[in-house]
């Protein structure tokens, strides 16, 4: 009787514990899957965001709102900052756009979270390394270099010379960590 209690017991626990996590874990997508439904940060923006809009313009596509101060080293006037957190931004992007405190254009959109690449390219996944990779293997000139100032490293990304991508990981590129930032045209440090 004993061992019929336990096999009863064993199958309960497999089809009350077991088969959901299977069915569950089977059902959900795969990285690459959930990679792919990201929003794309290209090389002139967002969504409905694009480089050199006005911050009236952008603050109407509804994806921008909690205005703060961007870098005081820039000097007067000081840029200004927008989160992505306005009523139609995607859920799950982290990350600003900044504006230049004269032209009151948008000139440099980072994230943390919550966007890819055309190049596969993943805020918060891919490496510096990886970043660099990708970019070479679609005919761009990257590079990524240990600061130790920030220590960090910085990913380039160049197109005709011109800067147009960037990304940053803590520590060195050796050591395998995440991105913690990846912006357009490239990644501004303000310390």
């Amino acid at each position: 009787m004993i061992r019929c209690l336990s096999l009863l017991a064993a199958a309960a626990f497999a089809t009350a514990v077991v088969a959901p996590v299977v069915g569950a874990s089977a059902d959900a997508p795969s990285p690459q899957a959930r990679a792919a439904a990201l929003p794309t940060l290209r090389l002139d923006g967002i969504g409905p965001l694009r480089l050199g809009m006005t911050s009236a313009a952008a603050l109407r596509t509804g994806w921008l709102a909690n205005r703060g101060r961007g870098c005081e080293l820039a000097g007067d006037p000081l840029p200004f900052v927008f989160q992505f957190r306005g009523p139609r931004a995607p859920a799950g992007l982290v990350g600003i756009a900044t504006f230049d405190g004269s032209t009151r254009k948008l000139t440099n959109i980072s994230f943390r979270r919550g966007v890819r690449t055309a190049t596969g390219v993943v805020a918060g996944q891919t490496t510096a390394t990886g970043m660099v990779n990708r970019y070479k293997d679609a005919g761009f000139s990257a590079r990524a270099q240990f600061f130790d100032t920030f220590a960090g490293t910085l990913v380039t990304v160049r197109r005709g010379g011109k800067r147009v991508v960037g990304g940053f990981a803590n520590g060195r590129a050796s050591a395998r960590r995440p991105l913690a930032t990846l912006a357009i045209p490239g990644v501004s440090i303000c310390d």
